[in-house]
This record gives C-alpha cells, structure tokens and sequence, in this order.
C-alpha cells in the first residue's frame, strides 16, 4: 500500500490534477468570501432577528441624524440666508489659512498672547473683510444646498414617520401623524433633551447622540409595521443566502486545503528519478518571487473589487481569483520543492543583498585603509592638502543654506579623495627626483598621468639622458684605456725591435749580411712607427672634425676607376677578384673628392688585410632618388670570423682579427666613419656570418 502511495506520489498527472483541483476549489471558495463580502452581509450575520441587526440600527440612527441636521440645526432657509447655520469652525479654519499665507502661526507674531485674541483682533481682520464676507456666503450657498438634500432624503426614507419641537415649534411627517401611534410601532426612537428611549434594545442611553444644538430638542422616529415586515422577510432571505455561501466557503476551503497538500506532498518527485527535481521557476529568489507575487495578487483584489463596483458578470470575477489561486499555489509548491532540496537559504535575495552589501562595506573600508597607507601616511604633502581640505569642509558644513553645505561637502570629499592621491603622486616624482639625483640613474618614474604625468615623463626623460650621457662616459673612458693599452702595445713592439737592432748592430760582431738584414728591420719597425703616429693623428683630426672640408661635384665611377687603376699592384697581388657593377648614368656626388678618396682606400686596404684569400671582392653603385642619396657597397668574406658587431668594429683600434698579428691600426674604420660624418655622409656596416658589408651613403648632387 505505502508503495503504491509512493508511486502515486510521482505521478505527473497525479500532480497535474491535484494542482486542478486545487485551483478550483479555492476559486470558488474565495468567489464566495467575496459575493458574502461585497454587499455587506456582514450585517446579517450578527443576528437572527432582523429588530437586532445592525442595518435596522443604522437605519434609526441615520434618520435621526437627518432630522437634527435639518430641524436643529439648519431650521430653516431664513436661518441659514440670516448666517446663523455657519459653523464658526469653518471661519476660523478659513482665518488660520489666511494666517499661514503670511507666515504668521502664533500669538507672538502678531504682539498678542493667545490664539483668540489672535482669530478676534478687529485692527488686523478689518482689511479681510471682503475674504471673509465671501468665505461666508460659499458657507451659505453650501448650508442651502445641504439642507434641501436632507430634507429631499427624509421624504424618501421608505417606511420614516417622526414628530418634532424644537423650541416650541412642531414638525412631522406625515402631517398627520400622531405621536402615540409612532411610540406603539414595533420600531421607534424617541430623543428628548438627551434622553434616549427605544424600542431596540441595542440603542440605549449611552449611545453616543450629542449633536443635538438645542437642549429642548425633541423627537419621536417610528417605522411603519408592514415596511418592517418587509425588511424581515428580506433580511431573512439574505441572511440564508449568507449563510449558503459561508458554508460553500469552508467545504470547498478545505477541499482546496486538502488537494494542495497532496500536490505539496507530490511536488519535487518525479517517477524513475532520485532525489528533488526542481523546475526553472525555482531559480528565482524566493523573497523576490513573493514581493512580486504581492504586487500581482494586490493588482488582482483591486481589480476584482473594481469589477464588483462596476457590476461586472461574476465569470470575469471568478476568473481573476483563479488567476491569483494558480499563482499563489504556484509560489507554495515552488516553495515546497526548494525546502525538500535544502536550497532556502541560498536563495532568498535578501540575505544575498546583506552578504554583498557586507562585501562591498568591507571592500570600501579596505580601500579607505589602503589609501590611508598608500597615500596619506608618511606623506608631509598629502597631510597639509588634508589639513586645508578639512578646513574647508567644516566651512561648508558651517553654511547657511543646508543643501549648498552637503553639497559643498559631497565636492570637497571627492576632491579630498583625488587631491590626496595627487599629493602622493607629488611625493612620488619628489623621491624619484631625489633617488636619480644621489646616482640612480636607472631608476624610472611610472604610474603617473595627467600634468604630474608629464613632469615625470620630463625626470624621466633627464633621468635616461644622464644615464645616456654616463654610459657614454663610461664608454669613453673604456675606450681611453683601450687606447692608451693598444697604442702603447702597437708603439712597443716596433720600438722593442728597433732597440734590439741597434743593440745588435753596436756589437760589430755581425757579418755584413746579418747587418744589412737588421738595417731592413729598423727601416720597416720605423715605418711601422710613422704609419701608427699618421693614422693616430689623422683619427684625432677627422673625431674632432678639425679638417678643411671643400665640397664639390665628384664623379664616383671616374674616382673608383682612378683608384683602383693606381692601387692595380697591389690588388693583383692579393690574390683577391675584385668585381665592380658601375652605374648606367652619371653618379655624381656632393663630397670631398679628397677625403672620399680616403674612405675608400681605407676600405680597400681593410679587405686586402682581413678578406678571404681566392676569394671575390664586389663594388656595387646604387642611388636612392626619394632620398636623392647615392651608396657605394664593398663586400667580401672574411677569413677569420667576425664575432664582433658592426658598432664596435667601427670603435678605434678594433680589429676583425683579435689576435692582432696584422699590420693594421685599427683605426681605419674609425677613421673612415668620422670622415664620412664631416662630409654630411654615412658608414654603414653588415656582418652576416663570414659575410663582411660596407655601405658609403652620400647626398647626389644637384
């Protein structure tokens, strides 16, 4: 049995119809609260009888209260023209707004001590006669039209008869009405001079009937017999319609309560499926999804109660309260199924909301404590900008006029917040500044933007042009060094020579053959010597630029034929193939022919030193006429390897062989550079493995 109530459980249309029924039956148990509801029989539910109902008490106390309105008060139409049927409430309600317009509110402002003196003071209200003679007769028109509508109810008060005297004048209705008559009716109602007698019992002398404006006002109510009659048998019915209904409400209440169980016992299971199974709707938060389901179900009432005004058909009624039932029983079984999955905590969106909201607290204080840490600590700027910024704050809040000091405030923490980030950002570049001025060059100024952006970018820029600048100290000095140790070890070994020489020719012991040989050595080692003293001088000349400089036209093709034709020997014994591709036009530049001439014989001289025996040597001739610039290429292959870059190959007394066994300087590359600089030219090198490139780049002439 327990399994088969299981497997029902788990059946969908099981559910379905549960969820059906449901729905249904709270319909028409909540369409019946309504109908019950609506026309108030609320009234016909106190009381069996329909002498102790509240509708008949209303209906006494109401007739009463008409009759008083037009006969004690009102009394007539003179009456009221005559101005005697004004409420002085009215007036003075009518003075005090008077009063308010011009600001005034208590005795004080006007030089008086109490609130009458202040409604009776004639020297100020003189001036607003004319409003309160106007005030009056709105008054009068509204008494008029009040008292010919209560007059015009009395008469249609089904079943009214009633007897007046109010100081000593007598009223009824009918005309003919005598008062014994009215007191032995099964409903009457007698006040006199605030006396109340009835025959209800539920009105009695403390029933609160104070209005009366005369103390010798009388009046005796009676409704005719058969009217009541009427109204009992009326009462009688409704009331058991009344009670229909009531108990259609709470079979099917029940009903509806038991089917929504079931369908709440059933929810989240599905056949062939373990554990709770949880449908889209589910995802949403609970609390929201109940603050929505308010709204509608408030929307739902409204309108229900709107149609019943209007007297709407009952369908469109009973349609809206299955709407609203479908969605409230939505919302219980979407409930069930999220606190059988043990999920309710994590989604309802008001404890999420905290958690985020402590998160971003917390957050917010984290970040307040690292700008503390970050930028106000230790910081003599940012604590004088936080000084000035509180000074001011506390003016702002000091004003005057209260939303310009908030917001005064509002911009003076905001600017506090930007101004002390700023300030720390001065202390910054200030630390940097000091840390490149006591020699750390290296160090870089970052993070920064805007003007203080800029002023850092400045610092840095001076900062890598000092670094530049010692770099290039350094270099030089290394280079100075490099100097003094290669000129001094290229000068001692031919002088080492030379004084070897002499000292073996001043012995005399040397045949003449051994003489003539030595003699060879000196005359070479003291060519050696002037080669290295020309090419130390003519270095100095061209880095310091220290050479006249006489520009003209030069035929580069008729330059390289020329000095090739007078270098013709050596190059033949080099042992060298020297290919030359000359333009097909003119290539004319703007140089020294001189000191071009030097250039290139450098280079030449440094191929034959350096460049692979049996091996080819080219001269290409290029022009570049978007640069109207014209280049002059050598290449060849070394024969050692060129483990050195092209910058400090070009450096003085740098070498393509570092064993220096050569006969070279090392200072015609660097000569050559120089040369070419003073000549508003340019020396380029490529080293590509073994593959040695030197490019000569001057401007064409025009």
């Amino acid at each position: 049995m327990a399994t088969k109530l299981k497997t029902i459980g788990t059946d969908q249309k099981f559910k379905i119809v549960c969820s059906f029924l449901a729905v249904v039956f709270i319909t028409i148990s909540l369409g019946s609260l309504f109908e019950a509801y609506w026309f108030n029989w609320d009234y016909m539910a106190n009381t069996n009888n329909y002498l102790e109902s509240a509708e008949l008490e209303n209906k006494v106390l109401t007739a009463y209260d008409r009759i008083d309105r037009v006969y004690n008060f009102y009394q007539s139409e003179e009456n009221i023209r005559a101005g005697n049927a004004i409420d002085s409430k009215a007036i003075e309600t009518y003075k005090w707004d008077i009063l308010a317009d011009r600001d005034i509110y208590y005795p004080e402002d006007m030089g008086l001590t109490t609130e009458q003196e202040m409604l009776n003071d004639v020297s100020f209200w003189e001036a607003y006669g004319d409003e309160l003679e106007l005030q009056k007769k709105e008054l009068i028109n509204e008494g008029l039209f009040q008292y010919e509508r209560l007059k015009k109810e009395l008469e249609l008060t089904q079943g009214l008869a009633y007897i007046i005297d109010s100081k000593g004048v007598k009223n009824s209705q009918p005309k003919d009405v005598v008062q014994d008559d009215l007191l032995n009716r099964r409903v009457s109602f007698t006040y006199n001079k605030g006396a109340i007698s009835s025959s209800l019992s539920n009105l009695n002398q403390n029933e609160p009937l104070a209005y009366a404006a005369e103390p010798d006002f009388m009046v005796i109510i009676g409704f005719d017999d058969a009217y009541i009659a009427q109204r009992e048998v009326i009462y009688q019915a409704e009331r058991l319609k009344f009670l229909w209904l009531m108990s259609i409400f709470m079979v099917f209440f029940i009903l509806a309560a038991i089917f929504a169980l079931l369908a709440c016992i059933s929810a989240g299971r599905k056949k062939d499926l373990l554990g709770i199974h949880l449908l889209p709707i589910d995802a949403f938060w609970i609390d929201a999804h109940f603050l929505l389901l308010l709204g509608v179900e408030t929307l739902i009432i409204a309108a229900i109660a709107f149609f019943y005004d209007q007297n709407f058909p009952r369908a469109v009624m009973l349609m809206l309260i299955a709407v609203g039932s479908a969605l409230g029983l939505n919302f219980l079984l979407s409930l069930v199924r999220i606190l059988k999955d043990g999920s309710f905590w994590e989604r309802l969106l008001f404890l999420k909301l905290i958690k985020q909201t402590w998160k971003f607290t917390k957050t917010q204080f984290e970040k307040i404590k690292r700008y503390y840490n970050d930028v106000m600590k230790g910081s003599p700027t940012v604590k004088r900008f936080m000084f000035w910024a509180i000074l001011l704050v506390v003016l702002a809040l000091s004003v005057q006029v209260p939303i310009l000091g908030i917001c005064s405030f509002i911009c003076i923490l905001y600017l506090l917040y930007l101004g002390g980030k700023k300030a720390k950002t001065y202390d910054g570049i200030l630390e940097g500044l000091d840390r490149i001025k006591n020699g750390e060059v290296d160090y870089k100024l970052t993070g920064f933007d805007g003007a203080l952006g800029e002023l850092a970018e400045g610092i840095k820029a001076i900062g890598d042009g000092i670094a530049s600048a010692v770099s290039e100290e350094v270099k030089s000095q290394r280079l100075k060094t490099e100097l003094l140790t290669n000129v001094s070890h290229d000068i001692r070994t031919p002088l080492t020579s030379i004084i070897t020489s002499i000292d073996l020719l001043k012995n005399g012991n040397l045949n003449p053959e051994e003489k003539l040989k030595y003699l060879d050595v000196l005359e070479n080692k003291a060519h050696r010597l002037k080669v290295l003293t020309d090419d130390l001088f003519e270095a100095a000349k061209a880095s310091s630029g220290n050479i006249e400089v006489e520009f003209q036209a030069v035929d580069m093709e008729m330059l390289m034929t020329q000095g090739l034709g007078e270098m013709e020997g050596e190059l033949r014994n080099s042992q060298l193939e020297f290919i030359t591709q000359y333009p097909k036009d003119l290539f004319v530049v703007t140089a020294d022919g001189r000191l071009i001439w030097r250039v290139i014989e450098n280079l030449l001289f440094n191929i034959l030193k350096y460049a692979q025996k049996e091996s080819r040597v080219y001269i290409e001739f290029s022009k570049c006429d978007e640069e109207k610039t014209g280049m002059i290429v050598f290449k060849n292959v070394s024969a050692q390897p060129l483990n050195i870059s092209p910058e400090e190959l070009m450096e003085r007394f740098k070498r393509g062989d570092e064993t220096r066994n050569s006969e070279g300087s090392g200072l015609g590359l660097a000569i050559a550079k120089d040369l070419m600089t003073i000549q508003q030219g340019e020396l380029k090198l490529e080293i590509d493995g073994d593959l040695f490139k030197a490019a000569i780049i001057l401007p064409l002439a025009e």
